[in-house]
């Protein structure tokens, strides 16, 4: 018995000293409005194990998905407050805190290519913009934004083939000032409406018509509340924003800061290969559940770039974007897409 009790006892130190081993230093909770198996949440889990090997289980990232914490019109406001300390905000959600965060959603960036958006957004544009978020949230921007992909229309009952099909329809937008703005020019009613409240909104009727991806929509299965149309016009590319709050940032010893920064910067290239072709296998996906998607005719797509670069002034200064970042921005496009 007493022999017994001795192992026993030492069996407890044994996985008390094991615990206390395998415990990280450090922890970043992470809150993620959207499933599971999204790319952003997927896209997070790989940085957290990478972070926890290379740290050598020092550094724990815990990923809270599907707005268990907050939904995303108030996680910018959650991470600067320090009341989570991590997030990944699309522009839109940081646009009215810092109307400039808009840019991808002006009509400057209707129907443009991948690598035009990264050598603005990658380059001294992105810099700066990244430098106002910063300054206004107080926040640290971790890096280079990562993808979602471009934007898609889907409907329940209507199926589009040309921008103008969207006159009257009220579409659910996911926010940012700039979205809303721009969509009044189709002619359309946007509502702004978080992810995580969209299928209810379809159940109900609420809406018939959203703004999404197409991995969004599969990672939801949203062909189960109804939708069964989709319209690639392809109008806004939507990139999501890593920050962290500077409460959890300054807990961090300087070689888990600079261990976070560069291995960010190393996964943000494979990152975005990976939401492509998320995007890719997420559209026959949609078509495989009943989903039709529509690519719309060149010509139609032009003649609505020019409408809205004609409204382009006027949704500028309504948001009040500083028009001397707008200027540098423009010449960062064409210097781009040349």
């Amino acid at each position: 018995m007493k022999v017994s009790a001795i192992l026993s006892a030492a069996l407890i130190v044994v996985t008390a000293v094991t615990w206390q081993a395998e415990a990280a230093d450090y922890t970043i909770d992470v809150s993620l409005d959207t499933s599971p198996n999204h790319v952003r949440n997927r896209s997070f889990r790989k940085f957290a194990e990478v972070l926890n090997e290379k740290s050598d289980g020092r550094l724990e990232m815990r990923i809270f998905d599907s707005a268990s914490k907050y939904k995303g019109p108030m996680v910018a406001t959650a991470v600067a407050q320090g009341a989570i300390d991590m997030a990944a905000p699309a522009h839109q959600h940081l646009s009215k805190y810092v109307p400039e965060t808009g840019i991808l959603l002006l009509p400057m960036f209707y129907g443009q290519e991948k690598d035009v958006i990264y050598k603005v957004v990658d380059g001294e544009v992105g810099k700066k913009l990244n430098k106002m978020i910063e300054d206004k949230l107080r926040v640290v921007v971790l890096g280079r934004p990562f993808d979602l992909g471009y934007g898609t229309v889907f409907s329940t009952d209507l199926r589009l083939t040309k921008p103008s099909d969207l006159e009257e329809q009220i579409v659910r937008v996911p926010g940012g000032a700039a979205t809303l703005e721009r969509y009044k020019v189709f002619k359309a009613n946007p509502t702004q409406i978080p992810w995580s409240d969209v299928p209810q909104a379809l159940q109900t009727g609420a809406v018939s018509t959203i703004w999404a991806t197409q991995e969004s929509v599969a990672s939801s299965q949203l062909w189960d509340a109804g939708i069964k149309y989709a319209f690639e016009d392809k109008q806004a590319f939507i990139e999501y924003v890593p920050i962290i709050s500077q409460k959890a940032w300054s807990k961090l010893p300087e070689d888990l800061q600079q261990l976070m920064i560069d291995t960010w910067d190393e996964m943000v290239d494979d990152v975005r290969e990976v939401a492509a072709k998320a995007q890719e296998d997420s559209r026959q996906t949609n078509a495989d559940h009943g989903i039709e998607t529509v690519d719309p005719n060149p010509v139609d797509l032009a003649e609505m770039r020019e409408k809205l670069m004609a409204a382009q002034p006027g949704i500028v200064d309504e948001l009040g974007m500083d028009t001397d970042f707008i200027n540098e921005v423009s010449q960062a496009v064409a210097a781009a897409a040349n």
